[in-house]
């Protein structure tokens, strides 16, 4: 983790909203209620009602994977990590050239 990124990158402008496209919503809506009509099938011993919500939490993770539902929070996460890498490079680029003109002074002639 870059220490020079001293915010949460995936917390939005908006405190406590991260940004989302519609179809990344919709691929959480899937796999949770894939996952809760599981759950029901498991506790009710209904194999078919089971195995039906595990396959709506496959079809949306299949789903997500397809159309790059996180790649809006990722390209976020990485935009911040490449300014901050850049960041540093310049902040080491600057130091290099400070130590030189001080050891170029230093030196006699």
């Amino acid at each position: 983790m870059n220490p020079n990124i001293t915010q949460d990158v995936a917390v939005g402008e908006r405190a406590g909203h991260i940004p989302g496209r519609p179809i990344s919503w919709v691929v959480v809506v899937l796999v949770c209620a894939g996952f809760v009509v599981a759950g029901v099938g498991l506790i009710t011993a209904l194999p078919w009602l089971f195995y039906t919500g595990a396959g709506v939490v496959v079809a949306g993770t299949i789903l997500g994977w397809a159309t790059h539902a996180m790649a809006d929070v990722t390209a976020k996460v990485e935009t911040h990590a490449r300014a901050a890498d850049a960041a540093e490079a310049r902040d080491e680029a600057r130091d290099a050239e400070s130590r030189d003109a001080e050891s170029a002074d230093r030196v006699p002639n």
